[in-house]
């Protein structure tokens, strides 16, 4: 709705003296900048009485921050903005019936002061309409400016996350609603803001541009072009802040969501319309396996939204230009806000950059959106609460930083097919300290999400990557969220990987054991070793399958683990030129018929036998594993 702008009509003497008459609760509240004479304010005391014809008591407040004058308060609805227009002290010692004697010592209150308390005798006992009575439902004053955020006085209409527009045309968002302030997030720059400027409601919430023009672009919290490249060109808008679909709109996950990383793939599969955690300490390869998954999405049709919150511009640069290289920023949108941004575009990333995933999702299409990362975010809505004066609690954050992260996650669904059938996937990231995944921000981010993938660094220290914690892992949506040729080979991948952690223990003690161990802890330590993956090299569906797949049906047993990455280069390489129309066939069914598992298994024995042959004539350390050395 438009901002409400219009304003009570003038009110001569006796409607003045009516309004007080309708006062509920007996009392108005007078702000000035100083404390005012107590004889000056029982004469305003008694004037207001007698327009009233009953006690009316006068609260003083002193705000400093007032540019001048004074402002008289009736009730929570009106006000009456005292003019401190310069005129004679003698005026206003007769209007008001001070004598010469009974003013203050020289500390008194300045002319300025004085000359509204002369106005609002002149009120009181003029029949000339010269007032004007303010509706504070929609308008206030700027209290207290800096650092980011504005304390606004009236708006008492105003609601929680409406836009406001200071006098000066800067905008910003009510974020903190007190009894009688609103704290206010800037959406700009402060220069320009004074304390007592005019604060308008607007009568909307924030929107930002959305739609297929956004794709390849950079763009700020407020959908601002920041690449340098011109406007964005488009006429769709969305709401940052909306409800998530309800359970009735919303389908069970159920096609897969293909990553490229073996390891997630198999054990922590990805749903499309899944929320999936990513947590660990710093450095040790959470923003490279999201940019993984993006990269993954080439030729899926999937549009990607990235959302750097908080993070260092190099840090930043990086990912941009591995993007631009891999060609990904043909479906990809990048929502930034620095560590430098003021603090509500930081606060307002992810929610610009799920918006912009929802109205795909809306068109029946699939969209991915990265938090990178929300400890970031729950540190900004911290510094948002210190400086609003809000108070905290657990671990020096506010009591509803739970309900912060929930309203944006919820928001990743699968719809109906009725409803378009889209989807939007949702993958935060957390930061933990020393691998501490029972703090406040990690626990309630795992209590929103569908699964969580969780980052060890005593094994990124071991050098495995990704160094995922396999028993700490899980997907909540599971087996329905794989194809069915990945169900078969992660099942009994799994299985496997359970014995091998289980007999491990007792082999570490000195423990004897038989031949049937042994084969399982070498199977075991091998297939440890084909989910290790290097960095920004994600896989097709056809080449994870062939390798799980040799390595769950023993092909894999006697080739030395120095070996293993030598061994899966060259099984792709060898599928590719010999038997291309098995990878074909696997890709294009998603399926391991009996047909496809039959001529898969000659391949790989062939391979296997070959393999074997020439290992005679490798040269040490010349193992590689995806163009890197093992």
């Amino acid at each position: 709705m438009p901002a409400l702008e219009q304003q009570s009509p003038p009110v001569a003497g006796a409607e003045f003296r009516e309004a007080l008459r309708r006062l509920e609760s007996g009392s108005v509240r007078l702000e000035c900048q100083v404390a005012l004479d107590p004889g000056l304010v029982e004469r305003v005391a008694a004037a207001l009485s007698r327009a009233a014809g009953r006690p009316i008591a006068v609260e003083v407040k002193v705000n400093p921050r007032l540019a001048s004058g004074a402002t008289l308060y009736f009730g929570p609805d009106l006000k009456l903005d005292l003019d401190p227009r310069r005129k004679l002290l003698k005026d206003l010692e007769e209007r008001a019936g001070i004598r010469p004697e009974e003013r203050a010592p020289p500390a008194a209150p300045p002319p300025a002061l004085e000359q509204a308390a002369r106005r609002l005798a002149e009120i009181i006992e003029s029949p000339v309409p010269r007032p004007r009575l303010e509706e504070i439902a929609d308008r206030g004053a700027v209290q207290q400016v800096g650092d980011g955020v504005a304390i606004v006085g009236g708006l008492r209409g105003v609601r929680s996350q409406e836009v406001v527009r200071f006098e000066n045309g800067a905008e910003g968002i009510a974020f903190n609603l007190l009894e009688d302030s609103v704290g206010c997030l800037l959406l700009g720059p402060e220069r320009g803001i004074a304390e007592g400027s005019t604060v308008e409601r607007t009568g909307r919430g924030l929107q930002v541009p959305v739609g297929d023009a956004l794709i390849g672009r950079m763009i700020n919290a407020l959908g601002q072009p920041v690449d340098g490249r011109g406007p964005v060109i488009t006429e769709e808008t969305s709401p940052v802040e909306r409800l998530s679909p309800g359970v009735v709109q919303r389908q069970p996950v159920t096609e897969s969501l293909h990553s490229g990383i073996k390891v997630m793939d198999a054990l922590v599969p990805l749903g499309r319309g899944q929320r999936e955690l990513i947590l660990g300490d710093r450095k040790i390869g959470k923003t490279t396996v999201a940019v993984d998954v993006i990269l993954s999405q080439q030729g899926s049709g999937v549009v990607c939204v990235y959302a750097a919150i908080g993070q260092k511009a190099s840090s930043l640069a990086r990912v941009i230009r591995l993007l631009e290289e891999r060609g990904a920023m043909a479906y990809t949108v990048i929502v930034v806000a620095l560590s430098s941004d003021p603090p509500a575009f930081r606060y307002l990333t992810p929610y610009t950059a799920c918006a912009i995933g929802e109205q795909v999702m809306a068109q029946g299409r699939d969209a991915l959106v990265i938090y990178d990362d929300l400890s970031k975010h729950a540190v900004t809505y911290r510094e948002i609460s210190a400086l609003l004066r809000r108070p905290i609690g657990r671990e020096a954050y506010p009591g509803d930083i739970f309900y912060v992260h929930s309203r944006l996650l919820e928001r990743a669904a699968r719809l109906r097919d009725d409803l378009g059938g889209g989807s939007l996937t949702a993958l935060p990231i957390v930061e933990t300290l020393a691998g501490d995944i029972s703090a406040l921000i990690p626990t309630n981010v795992i209590s929103i999400c569908d699964g969580q993938i969780v980052l060890d660094s005593g094994l990124f220290n071991e050098d495995s990557r990704p160094a995922m914690d396999v028993g700490l892992s899980v997907s909540r949506v599971g087996g329905l969220a794989q194809t069915p040729a990945m169900r078969k080979v992660a099942g009994r991948l799994r299985i496997d990987l359970a014995q091998y952690r289980e007999m491990a223990r007792f082999v570490k003690f000195g423990a004897e054991v038989d031949e049937a161990t042994l084969a399982q802890l070498r199977r075991g330590e091998r297939e440890l070793e084909i989910l290790k993956q290097g960095a920004h090299e994600p896989l097709p569906l056809e080449r994870e399958i062939v390798i799980l797949y040799a390595a769950v049906n023993g092909y894999t047993d006697d080739v030395p683990v120095e070996r293993i990455g030598r061994f899966e280069v060259e099984l792709y390489d060898f599928m590719e030129a010999h038997h291309p129309e098995v990878m074909t066939a696997i890709r294009e069914t998603g399926d391991l018929t009996a047909a496809i598992e039959e001529r898969l298994g000659a391949a790989l024995r062939d391979f296997h036998d070959g393999f074997l042959g020439g290992l005679a004539g490798t040269v040490p350390g010349s193992d590689k594993r995806h163009g890197q050395t093992a």
